[in-house]
Order: structure tokens, then sequence, then C-alpha cells
């Protein structure tokens, strides 16, 4: 019966039967069986079914309420045993933006575990809110973001990894083809590329002299995955607003062309996102040290490796 509330609970965070049963690793026929189940020995339905989505009905709210904080306490406990070991095992599980994935995840991992071989890992590649990525360890996500941006409440911890600025950008065959935007509100007439996990996604942010600009963009091409926006914008598809660490060889060798210099930029910001914790497993918070002096290290060094080629 433990078993099948603690998947009622995913089954009321997902809002679909099928997508909680994949979360919890079973069937979906297998999932459907256990809510009935459930329902049955409860003797009061716990959920309204539509054919979009599942939401909780007054009782099962009143279940997944109470039994989310006793689910939480019982993972406590099982964190506090696993403790009394000081042992580096087991399984870490982390959903993380492609970028950073590519650029300093699969290098800090690849490293921790050839020192600590008993540890296993699954990375899920997500642009996507983590507050609607449930069952992970920990999230690292982007965020734009700029003077005075307030970020959204959130029940999760949250570390700053890194911040560059964004730059506004397109290809020479692009502004020789369409002109060069002059002022933020040209953006309107333009061709735009865009991410809509960033904050404010086809709403851009630029500051000059104290006054902000928010430029709502004409939708041309929208994807989660900055390294997209860029070869898009490479091939003269339009204008994208990137970090400028994954332009700066491009506009180096001439391909890409930085715009609308007179205004200050949002921020592209990283940030690793963990459930508080009152006893965070070993291998979790040992991870999390590792990562946070890691990224440190790994941005001065690539820092310091570009001053010399510019020198």
């Amino acid at each position: 019966m433990l078993n099948k509330v603690v998947f009622f609970l995913h089954v009321v965070r997902s809002g679909s039967l099928s997508e909680a049963a994949k979360q919890y690793g079973i069937s979906a026929s297998a999932g459907s069986r256990w809510l009935n189940e459930l329902e049955e020995k409860m003797g009061v339905g716990l959920v309204k079914r539509t054919t979009r989505k599942i939401s909780p009905t007054q009782a099962g709210l009143h279940l997944f309420e109470q039994f989310s904080t006793i689910n939480n306490q019982i993972n406590d406990v099982f964190n506090e045993v696993q403790n009394l070991s000081n042992e580096d095992k087991g399984t870490i599980k982390i959903a993380s933006t492609p970028l950073f994935a590519k650029h300093f995840l699969s290098q800090i991992i690849g490293e921790y575990v050839h020192e600590n071989p008993f540890i296993n890992f699954v990375v899920i590649e997500t642009a996507f809110d983590v507050d609607h990525v449930h069952d992970v360890d920990f999230a690292i996500r982007a965020n734009a973001t700029y003077r005075g941006f307030q970020d959204k409440d959130s029940l999760l911890v949250k570390r700053t990894l890194l911040h560059e600025p964004l730059t506004v950008c397109c290809s020479p065959s692009y502004i020789k083809k369409y002109g060069e935007p002059i002022y933020p509100h040209d953006l309107t007439q333009h061709l735009c590329l865009y991410a809509t996990t960033l904050v404010g996604g086809n709403k851009w942010i630029f500051e000059q002299d104290g006054e902000y600009n928010t430029v709502e963009i004409s939708q041309t091409v929208e994807a989660d995955d900055s390294e997209i926006l860029k070869n898009i914008a490479l091939a003269g598809g339009g204008i994208a607003y990137l970090p400028y660490s994954l332009i700066q060889r491009s506009v180096a060798q001439g391909k890409l062309v930085p715009i609308l210099n007179n205004y200050i930029s949002s921020e592209f910001e990283l940030s690793l996102y963990f459930k508080p914790r009152k006893h965070m497993p070993a291998r979790c918070a040992n991870f999390k040290d590792f990562l946070i002096q890691r990224v440190e290290e790994l941005t001065l060094e690539k820092k310091e490796r570009k001053e010399k080629v510019r020198d």
C-alpha cells in the first residue's frame, strides 16, 4: 500500500498516469491498477480523470499534502541511516540543460567516476523548469537575468554556478540581406531565434541609462538548445540572443556580428538546484561540493586560455 501511495504522489505531481508510471518504473496498466486498488482500499475517489489530465479530488489532495510530508520524513530517515557509512556508493540522478551537460557536466562526471568507481550517474538532458522535474538529486538550469530580476518562489535550494553576458548577434549575410537593427524595438521587424525556457522567452530586455526596453520579438525559430540557435544564426537564419562564450570564437572569425552594442543586455546564468534536506546522502553532498569547485576551476581555465590566445 505504501508503494501505491507513493505512486499516487507521482500521479498528482505529473498530472499524468503514464508519465507517473514512467517515473516510477512500472507499466501504465500496472499504475492504473494500483490507483484503482488504492481507491478501493481508501473507500473514496482520489483522482478525477479527463482525456487530457488527471487531477486530485478533495480527498486526494488531502492525502497528497499529508503524505508528501510523511514521505519526505521517511526519505530523511533513510538518508540519515545511509550516512552512517562514509562510503561513496549509489546512484546520483541529474537533470541538466544541454549546454551545461556538453561543456561542463560530461567532463566533471568523468573525473568523478574515475576517482569514485562505485558511484553511478543518470543524466537527463532537459532545458525545462526544474520545478517540473521530479525524483532527481540535482537539476542544472539556465536563466536570463537582469538588474532587479526576481527569481520565482521555489521550494528548491539554488546555487549559482556561473553567469556571463547575453549577446545579440547575427551573421554578416543576414545584415546584408535584412539590415542591422539600431534600436531594440527594430527587432520586432526581424527574424529572431529564441529559447522559451530562458526567462522572458520571446521578451528580450535591454537597458540604457537606467531605462529598460522590453521587446516582444516575432517568432522565427524556437529551440531549447542554445547551440542549435547559434548554428541557425551562423547559417543566416536570424538574430539570436546567446551567451558570449558560446559565440566568442565565431565572432573572432567574423562569422557572427554582435549588434545593439549601445545597450546593456541580460545575463546568462547557470544554477544548481536541489531539494532542501536535513540529511543529504553522502554521495550527493560529496558530488555537490566537487561539482561547484570544478565549475569554478574550469571556468577560470577557459578564461585563461582565451586570454593567452588573445595575447
